[in-house]
């Protein structure tokens, strides 16, 4: 099967433009669809990869997912929207965790933390001990690093976050104290400000660079450790290291992190969909022409079948899809709907799924279980859990929220506290766990487990090359 006949390139903005080696054009889409025609094709599977991963990756997803989707007599159309979020994030982390001012901060942030929060380290619960210069060393030379540092005097025996009020802060400038000794009295840390330049203002966005100073860093430093102290006390950490390090990437390194990549995927997610009326040629947008194509064939073939399967923020792609979808051709009702370990915000999946039940037959989700996606590493050594928990943490809303509600988090569909009081979470939950359904299959499941439920995977790459996930889909599609 040639790749023209089942593979659609989407473009800057959304468009037919080139962004690669390979690119789409409008008259690939007409060829696509006479193929059809011609074929007598009655099964249609639209497939969206991640859409954070390069070309070259999205390309080979998308005809290892349109080789599984022939094997069933589904006509696939793989679309391939890359980014390079995943590898910017990698470099980026890597070029950051390289750096002397990040790891001062993170020792300083740690040594403060760890005996406010009172974690038991194996020298008791709640202990206050302030952890050695060798301790933290020790800790942060491991591939996980403060893996057992999940309890806090925070969590007590009338319910965690009980006591709160009697060890949090009331603002930042409690702590600011805490920390303008140990940082003015570091002469090697006042060298190094120095040498480091960042948003002279402290404002995210702030285009303008320059060397800061001490007081600056103490204040940067000080609403750091408030808000990994708030989140705790809430109930919306990520666990010690891994909140620690995403409000330090948060208040300093936002920016360089790559959230503003994830934001303009996101709009790009949407773009693509937009009204080509008065448009010509590769200006057009990409998967609107190609909706707009499919339109006229349900139009002249209305039994034709339609689903939708799309990974990681491929999920976001079809939730649009599915609001453009209603608008313009209400008609077209998906046969079945499958998310992988979805990326999306659960607001918006409330939004275009859960409310507007009318415009599919099934859904399913695959995705990990939160001790799973804990385990699913990153970066070693710095961001020890999963991509799912790092755009919950700070790229969603580019860092703007405690932690975002990511479809695909165990921990925010099961709609427990503090996660039961948002009304889309506890919208999302009930159609999910709607009695008899049984619409979200967490991985990995046990080898009696029926087919169609069934996944292996344990990283949030890997639900479409998984065999067992495949299986289900292949399955669910016959």
């Amino acid at each position: 099967m040639n790749i023209k006949e089942f593979i659609v390139n989407v473009g800057p903005q959304g468009t037919f433009k080139p962004s690669g080696s390979y690119h789409s054009v409008p008259s690939d889409i007409d060829a696509m669809f006479q193929g059809f025609e011609a074929d007598n094709v009655k099964k249609i599977t639209l497939y969206f990869h991640g859409g954070l991963v390069n070309e070259e990756s999205g390309m080979e997803t998308a005809i290892k997912m349109g080789g599984h989707l022939s094997t069933i007599k589904q006509s696939p159309i793989c679309f391939v929207w890359e980014t390079g979020l995943i590898e910017t994030v990698a470099s980026n982390i890597g070029k950051i965790s390289e750096t002397k001012l990040f790891n001062k901060l993170i020792k300083i942030l740690i040594k403060k933390l760890a005996p406010m929060l009172g974690f038991d380290s194996g020298l008791g619960r709640g202990s206050g001990i302030t952890l050695t210069k060798e301790q933290i060393q020790i800790e942060l030379n491991k591939i996980i690093p403060f893996e057992n540092y999940t309890q806090s005097k925070l969590d007590e025996s009338k319910g965690r976050g009980a006591t709160s009020t009697t060890v949090m802060p009331l603002s930042v400038e409690d702590l600011e104290g805490e920390f303008k000794f140990e940082i003015e009295a570091d002469l090697e840390l006042v060298s190094i400000l120095e040498e480091s330049k960042f948003p002279i203002s402290g404002q995210k966005g702030v285009q303008s660079r320059g060397v800061i100073d001490t007081m600056f860093l103490i204040k940067s430093v000080a609403k750091i450790a408030f808000r990994v102290i708030k989140r705790f006390a809430s109930k919306r950490d990520h666990d010690f290291y891994p909140t620690i390090i995403e409000e330090l990437l948060r208040e300093l390194y936002v920016a360089e992190l790559g959230a503003w990549i994830w934001n303009n995927m996101k709009v790009k997610s949407k773009e693509m969909w937009k009204d080509n009326t008065g448009i010509s040629d590769i200006n057009q947008f990409a998967g609107r022409y190609l909706f707009d194509k499919l339109v006229a064939y349900h139009m002249k073939y209305p039994e034709i079948q339609v689903n939708l399967v799309g990974h990681s923020a491929g999920s976001i792609a079809i939730c649009n899809l599915l609001e453009m979808s209603s608008a313009t051709y209400p008609q077209l009702c998906f046969e079945n709907i499958i998310f992988l370990a979805p990326a999306c915000r659960i607001d918006l999946f409330r939004d275009e799924v859960v409310l507007h039940q009318n415009r599919f037959k099934n859904f399913r989700i695959f995705t990990m279980t939160d001790s799973n996606e804990k385990r699913d590493i990153l970066v070693p050594f710095f961001y020890t859990h999963s991509l799912l928990y790092l755009i919950s943490g700070i790229l969603e809303n580019e860092g703007n929220e405690d932690d975002a509600y990511i479809l695909g988090l165990e921990r925010n569909i099961r709609a427990t506290s503090p996660y039961d009081s948002a009304d889309e979470i506890s919208d999302a939950h009930n159609f999910l766990y709607e009695e008899g359904k049984k619409r979200v299959v967490f991985s990995q499941t046990n080898e009696d487990t029926p087919r169609g439920f069934r996944s292996q995977s344990l990283t949030h790459g890997d639900f479409d090359d998984d065999d067992e996930t495949i299986d289900s889909i292949k399955f669910m599609l016959i």
